[in-house]
Parts: structure tokens; sequence; C-alpha cells
């Protein structure tokens, strides 16, 4: 985990320019024959969800990037010259042209001569070829033996007039810019009609703001229950009330940072990483918490027993697994030499622990259930059983979706799927998550017969017999005769205890 938070510092330093859209160049080399591509999906003025601040309803790509050149030789003479720009409204871009023999990047006027049609002809000579339709075409131009050219508004400010996928491309196909080091630094700014945000992940500061205040919401009502409860509060409640201040908390700040990134164009280094633990720590703990009701602590036992020890094992392990492969996303997005083999394989260790965390809660549930309804404990069962019903609802729903999910990736569908994948890839996991925590919020709510369910039982294995119980049935600890009598339930035909022996009936 050491190595993890070192990591995390470093995303820290990285990722303000990453995704923010307005995105910066620091000194990039653009020599004769290179070109850069940059894709980023946008929505039109005439379909966009908002049209809010900063971007009032306009949408375009702006360039403010200054150009250098510098001979490589003293026999070299600078002359006028020109460095293309170009924008594409397409999810793929088609570059070059190949005859067979020879790849061609460039229309040059050889090859000009050789086709003469809409991919290289007369009129196109020294530019990029680009067989895609919908392109606007720019050029930034070094005047005389001048050494540096300005990209600016008037000359590389390009509307965008449909929703969709949009490619950026600078070229170097003049042949007059041989022997002459290129370079180019700035920003360029892609501005959608509600603000900086790309389009793909504009929907994550309303979903984030929404899951805000549906927590908040809840902690209110909680509150509120553990106000007037507050005699009968027990561990398990306790440990509610942590989780769901997590919740809150983590959701406020990822809506903070997309609303922050929307306005500046930047993500703040330290509400990213702060969202990232948080996020992580959630996810984490929330498996804790589920392990923990899935075997009926506080509720139907009193402590954790053995498997106190493996729920913070699987805790701490799950935690660094999964903050690092988190990392590793984020940092593939920046170097693209970052394979999707590594984060590929980081998957499988970490799909290998919720797996098994899967496991453990409904093995757990069905010994629990299987030992409540023999002990005709109703009560607790029917609690048992909506949970139980509520997290197969669940697993039916994640399964859907990933199989959806998958289908998408191994169709190549996920570029033109980029209006909903925000939801399959994140958006879903939060709601399923939610719908689960809220049962538990609703199912173990403080309430005044809370604390009948928590007594202390002798043997805390729940593997002793065939239903978590030895033979010798429950005791409960020795009481002080002002305490009230202590039963298991109040429902019909559940167990008594008697106060004076201390014996199941």
């Amino acid at each position: 985990c050491f190595s993890t938070a070192l990591i995390a510092t470093l995303l820290a330093s990285l990722y303000p320019c990453v995704n923010g859209d307005l995105f910066e160049y620091k000194p990039t080399s653009l020599n004769l024959g290179q070109y850069l591509v940059r894709r980023v999906e946008m929505f039109s003025p005439r379909d966009t969800p908002s049209k809010s601040a900063p971007g009032n309803g306009q949408a375009y790509i702006q360039l403010q990037l200054q150009f250098e050149r510098q001979k490589q030789r003293d026999n070299v003479t600078l002359t006028e010259s020109s460095i293309e720009i170009a924008t594409v409204r397409d999810s793929t871009l088609k570059i070059g042209y190949y005859d067979g023999n020879e790849r061609w990047r460039c229309c040059t006027e050889e090859l000009a001569s050789k086709l003469n049609d809409k991919i290289c002809n007369s009129s196109s000579v020294n530019r990029l070829i680009i067989q895609n339709k919908k392109v606007q075409v720019s050029a930034v131009t070094f005047p005389g033996d001048h050494t540096s050219a300005t990209a600016h508004k008037s000359n590389a400010h390009f509307p965008v007039h449909e929703s969709g996928p949009h490619i950026l491309i600078l070229s170097n196909c003049d042949p007059s810019l041989e022997g002459v080091d290129v370079s180019f630094k700035g920003h360029t700014i892609w501005m959608n009609p509600y603000g900086y945000l790309p389009a793909t992940l504009y929907y994550f500061m309303p979903f984030f703001g929404s899951m805000a205040l549906a927590y908040g919401v809840l902690a209110i009502f909680w509150l509120i229950f553990n106000i007037i409860h507050w005699k009968d509060i027990v561990t398990l409640q306790n440990y509610i009330t942590c989780v769901l201040a997590v919740c809150l908390i983590e959701n406020m700040v990822l809506y903070f940072d997309y609303t922050n990134f929307n306005q500046t164009g930047h993500r703040h280094e330290v509400t990213l990483v702060l969202g990232v633990l948080l996020t992580m720590t959630r996810r984490t703990i929330s498996r804790m918490l589920i392990m923990a009701v899935s075997i009926g602590f506080a509720i139907v036992r009193p402590d954790l027993g053995k498997n106190k020890k493996h729920i913070i094992n699987f805790g701490l392990v799950y935690f660094c697994l999964g903050l690092t492969q988190q990392i590793l996303i984020d940092l593939a997005k920046v170097h693209t030499s970052i394979s999707d083999r590594w984060r590929t394989l980081l998957a499988i260790p970490v799909a290998a622990a919720d797996s098994g965390c899967y496991w453990f809660i409904f093995i757990s549930l069905y010994h629990l259930i299987t030992m409540l309804r023999v002990r005709q404990q109703l009560v607790k069962l029917s609690v048992y059983k909506t949970f139980t019903k509520v997290l197969v609802f669940s697993l039916i729903c994640a399964t859907i979706f990933s199989c959806y999910h998958l289908y998408l990736t191994s169709t190549h569908q996920v570029i033109s799927s980029w209006r909903v994948w925000w939801f399959l890839d994140e958006g879903v996991w939060n709601i399923l998550f939610s719908l689960i925590f809220f049962a538990i919020c609703f199912l173990f709510r403080p309430s005044q017969s809370a604390k009948r369910y928590a007594y202390s039982q002798i043997s805390t294995d729940m593997a002793d017999d065939e239903f978590g119980l030895e033979d010798g049935g429950l005791e409960m600890e020795e009481m002080d005769d002002d305490e009230p009598l202590f039963t298991l339930g109040d429902e019909e035909g559940e167990v008594v205890v008697d106060k004076k022996s201390a014996k199941v009936d």
C-alpha cells in the first residue's frame, strides 16, 4: 500500500494534463511527415443536455498554440511554409493511402498525378491524406523566414455542428520544412455548450449531485432514528452510520470535482486523489459491512468471531488491489505506453477478490437463514430473507449489465455508445450498491426493539455445528435483578429465555 500511495502522489501531479478540456501541450516535436491526434466526444448546441455557463450554448474547438522552427543544418533556407490543422467528426480516423507497395501519409505531386481523385489531387498537394468525409481544415503559416507562428481564434477555430467524437489533427506535410525542427506548445480549448466537461463525462456531474442529495436525505432520517432510539443502538447500526458518512462525503467530493472540472477545464489534483481514495474506501468498507451482515453480526451473534480476521484481511487486500487498479487506469489516460494488458492482469485479482466476497456472503446467508428457520425466529428470518432477495436481484442486474458491457467491448461499439458508456462503466454499479445499502439501512434501522436482538453467545464460532450453534443451545449472560426479562423476539412461537436459569426452553 505504501507503493500505491506513491503512485497516487504521481497521479496527482500528472492528472491535470489528462482530461481537462483546456488541454495543455508542453513543447512537442512535429517534424516533416509527423502528425498528432486527439479525440474528444462533444455535444452540439442542437442536442446538448444543458446550455449553462461557461459554454452558454456554444460548442467549438479552438487552438492557442505557438509554433517554432529551427534549422537542422546551416545550408537549409527558411521559406514560407505551413502546418495543417484539421478536425474530423468521426469515431475512427482514416489517414493515408496504400497502393500495395508503399504507404503514403501526405499527398505529394507524384501521388496526385497517379490518383487525381478525392483522396489526393492537385488541390490537396502537401496536405495530410484524410479519407474521412466530415473534415474541417485550416493552416498556420510561417511567413517568409520567420521562426515562429501562432494558432489563434482567427485561423484555428472550429465550430461543432454535430454531436459525437471529434478528432483534432496537427500535421506537417510541407516539403519546405525538410531539414527543419518544428515544435509547438500551448493549449487547445474543447468547449461544450455547458462547459469544459467532455460529453462522455458530463452526466457524472448531475449523477453524483443526485446521489449526494439522496445520501443526504437518508442521513437526515438515519440521524433522526438514531436520536429517537439512542438507548437501543447496536454495534451494526454504528457501522452503518460510518459507511453512510463515507458515501455522503464521497459523492459530494466527486460532484464538486466534476463541477470544478466543468467550470475551469482542469481537475484539481487534491480532489482527484481524495475522490479516488474515498471511492475505494467506500467500496471496501461496504463489502466488509455486507459480509458482517450476512453472518448475522449484532443481530444473531454478538461479534464476528473467527470471521473478524478474515473480513479485515479481505478489506486490506481489496483496498490495495482496487486502488492500484484505479490509479493504473487513470495513468493509462496519460501514458499510452501503459498497455491494456497490465490493466487486464490487475483486474483478475480484483475480480477474484470480489468473487470470493460474494461466495462468502451467500454461503453465510444460506447457513444463517437455515438456522433461523429451524429455531423458528420468524422476524429475523423475514429480515434476512428480504435482504437475500435484494442481493439476488442486484446480482442478476449486475450480470446482465456485465454481459452487455462485454458485448459492446467485444464488438467494438464502445465509441458509438459514448452517450451511455458512463452509466455502463460506473453509474450502474453505484446504483446497485445504493440499492443494497438503502435496503440495509431500512431493514436494520434503529428501533425500540432493536436491542432485543443483540445477545451474548458463549460460542461465537458459527461453524460449531450444522447451523452454527453448539448442541448445548444458547446461554445468556447473567443479568441484574433490575433488568427486564430478555427475549430473543416478540413473535409467536419464538424461543424465550428464562431469566433465572438462562437456558433455552
